[in-house]
């Protein structure tokens, strides 16, 4: 059985998801790409998830490893985004999106806490 902090980790996680995916869409980003980092902020939800039903396995192991890359990959364009912006005199993105993407930095210790627990059960 889950905790109630845990399901409310989860609810953040998905409060975070949509809000990045509705402002990459209302920016006319590559939709694509804003699904695949939407979809991986739902494997790392999972992680959660999955440790408390027992651990993960070796496939998900792996798709973790790629959310990370696309969580952080895009941390990194939003930076470099905003350094330009700020150069240039557009307007910036806002300071605190990239600071909602720390949310998730728990949610991929969770998953791989749930990949080491099925590893030494």
């Amino acid at each position: 059985m889950m905790p109630w902090g845990a399901w409310l980790y989860l609810l953040l996680l998905v409060a975070v998801g949509v809000l990045h995916l509705v402002i990459e869409l209302h920016a006319r980003a590559d939709v694509v790409r804003a699904l695949l980092r939407f979809a991986a902020v739902g494997v790392i939800g999972a992680g959660v998830v999955l440790f408390y039903r027992g651990g993960a396995g070796v496939l998900y192991m792996l798709l973790l490893f790629v959310a990370a890359l696309l969580i952080s990959r895009k941390s990194v364009e939003d930076a470099q985004a905003a350094r330009a912006a700020t150069a240039d005199g557009a307007i910036a993105p806002p300071p605190w999106l990239g600071l909602t993407r720390l949310v998730v930095l728990p949610g991929i210790a969770w998953g791989a806490l749930a990949v080491w627990v099925q590893q030494h059960a």
